[in-house]
């Protein structure tokens, strides 16, 4: 029995190791394979050559046998995981749905906003001609009273959590604390809306906050969108004119991610 058990967890190493090269490598791993099996098939063909006396011929017809059944049985395992897997696929393209194409029914198609705020013109744009009946804010305190003074212009308008929730200076730069933050915004919109008439608007913010909140938007299954100025500074920036947040075609709303046709 303790040899039987030897064996066992000899066998059970070299599975797990190969499993282990395979993940590392596979390329180099499957060629090794193929290699090996080719090695084994090849002895016993020579064996079965050279041993013209019969000695082992039924020792021969056994292995033959097994190598053309597990030869069988590989093939049928492989187009099972092939079509298992095409089943199963999700095509990269269609992870992100209508990127960079104009959103021109925004007013229509959202009635609330999760909004990166920096520049006040570009949260102003967004309420001014989208609309949304309820917002909430990705703010720091280095913007408290500028957003404040907006919010005050658009008191029609519903923000709850992030009147009294910021982030704090040091967590605009923490990835996850952003993206927790911006989960707990979307939480709430969601208990109120429907998925698919809310959007998070990326154009303003840190980097940081705007990746947090793009990842937040996808675990969600909620639309990205951002906002692109048609005024040019002298560098050649497309942005939202401070003087110009009245003109509707101050700015296009791009659409970054379109999730409102799935189904979660």
């Amino acid at each position: 029995m303790s040899i039987i058990n030897m064996f066992s967890r000899l066998l059970s190493t070299l599975w797990y190791r190969l499993l282990r090269r395979a993940r590392l490598n596979p390329v180099l791993t499957g060629l090794a394979l193929f290699l090996l099996l080719s090695v084994g098939s090849l002895l016993i063909g020579l064996l079965t050559t050279f041993d013209e006396q019969g000695q082992y011929g039924h020792w021969i017809m056994w292995f033959n046998n097994a190598s053309v059944l597990m030869g069988w049985l590989s093939i049928m395992a492989a187009w099972s995981l092939a079509l298992l897997a095409w089943a199963h696929r999700k095509e990269a393209a269609t992870a992100f749905l209508g990127t960079g194409k104009e959103v021109k029914e925004a007013k229509e198609a959202f009635e609330a906003s999760l909004i990166l705020v920096s520049r006040n013109c570009q949260t102003e744009w967004h309420l001014r001609h989208i609309q949304p009946k309820r917002i909430e804010l990705v703010w720091t305190p280095l913007v408290k009273d500028q957003t404040n003074t907006l919010l005050d212009k658009f008191q029609s308008i519903e923000c709850f959590e992030s009147r009294q929730r910021s982030l704090s200076n040091e967590h605009a730069y923490d990835i996850m604390a952003t993206k927790q933050h911006c989960l707990f915004l979307l939480r709430g919109l969601l208990d109120q809306h429907k998925r698919e008439r809310v959007c998070v608007d990326l154009t303003a913010g840190t980097a940081i906050m705007t990746i947090a909140a793009f990842q937040a938007a996808e675990e969600m299954g909620v639309t990205s969108i951002y906002l692109l100025g048609q005024s040019a500074t002298k560098f050649q920036a497309r942005i939202i004119d401070d003087k110009k947040v009245d003109d509707p075609n101050e700015a296009k709303v791009i659409m970054l991610s379109d999730r409102r046709g799935e189904k979660l």
